[in-house]
């Protein structure tokens, strides 16, 4: 096994330069011996002792990531939006020598345990209910970000990381609205007071636009209770009535257009159809899906910015709120 003096005696340096340049302190090292250095550890194929390193800095170079999803109906790693965020976030926290510990459907009291076992760095928690979080700042005292939380809590150890949802129902309001959409309905996957922002922002743009719709035109189809199918057939015949829907996320809003069409119905031309998220799959769809898209990518580098900050004890800012944009393709027509 190839050892730091070995690469030390080879490029002609001390142990403590090549493990400065091991450890990313280059600015105690010139560019020509870092350099050197590195193109003899790709060369020799060293290889860190990371345990090691974790013992002397008393870190393990773990994240923990931690999604909160009470149903067992729903398939966390099967959800399109969450295996892309997992894989920004793995991404991101490598190009910063940490590693994530994915942690799924736990309560905040194994989440906790989970991350004094594994001595965790940081918890990046999603989905989490407010209740849920603050048990968790309260037990386990390092840096915490939240991502897609659905209130606004100030605490020095915790980043909160969301979108602007409110804004992408507006969004979605407004354009069936302008495209003479009246009789709308919105699907959501829950009827909690935290989480109504989209809906909030989807009646609100109708308002505006002197068109009143009220809570009868709020779906609620909640996997914590039903099976989404058993739920679609419970709301179907009020479905059908509505020129337009507004779904919750693009996987609601697929399994919808797949739903209609083999009860017959036709995606626009009988009922219009949005979604939220701009997945991959909204692309590959039959047709096309009209959504809002969220930058995941930037969500997922402004909650291991933050991380890293926080672990380094440097400034943040608490309430990170990323804009959303309307992405219109073909599942919605004009009338």
């Amino acid at each position: 096994m190839v050892r730091i003096k070995d690469i030390a005696k080879t490029c002609g340096v001390s142990t403590a330069t090549v493990s400065y340049v091991l450890h990313g302190k280059y600015e105690k090292v010139s560019k020509e011996v870092r350099e050197r250095i590195e193109a003899e550890i790709a060369e020799s194929g060293y290889i860190t002792n990371q345990s090691a390193i974790n013992l002397v800095s008393r870190c393990s170079g773990l994240i923990g990531v931690a999604v909160m999803d009470s149903s067992d109906k729903k398939d966390i790693m099967g959800d399109p939006y969450f295996s892309i965020l997992f894989s920004y976030l793995e991404k991101e926290f490598r190009k910063r020598d940490k590693y994530i510990l994915i942690i799924l459907d736990q309560s905040p009291e194994r989440v906790v345990k989970d991350a004094l076992r594994w001595n965790l760095d940081g918890l990046i928690l999603s989905n989490y209910t407010k209740e849920a979080m603050i048990a968790i700042s309260q037990e386990f005292v390092k840096p915490i970000v939240t991502i897609d939380a659905a209130f606004v809590y100030e605490y020095d150890k915790l980043v909160q990381v969301f979108i602007d949802d409110y804004d992408g129902g507006y969004k979605i309001g407004s354009y069936l609205a302008s495209i003479g959409h009246t009789n709308v309905a919105m699907l959501d996957d829950n009827d909690e007071e935290d989480t109504r922002h989209r809906w909030r922002g989807f009646r609100q743009s109708f308002i505006d636009n002197g068109i009143e719709i009220d809570e009868s035109s709020h779906f609620i189809i909640d996997m914590k209770r039903e099976e989404l199918q058993e739920g679609l057939d419970r709301i179907y015949p009020a479905l059908i009535e509505k020129s337009a829907v507004f779904c919750i996320s693009d996987f609601y809003a697929l399994r919808v257009i797949k739903y209609l069409n083999e009860h017959g119905k036709k995606v626009p031309e009988d009922i219009s159809v949005t979604g939220f998220d701009d997945i991959l799959f909204s692309k590959l769809s039959t047709p096309e899906l009209t959504t809002i898209r969220q930058d995941v990518q930037q969500k997922a580098e402004s909650a291991v910015d933050s991380m890293m900050k926080m672990i380094k004890n440097k400034p943040v800012d608490h309430n990170i709120k990323l804009p959303v944009e309307l992405v219109i393709r073909e599942s919605c027509r004009q009338l």
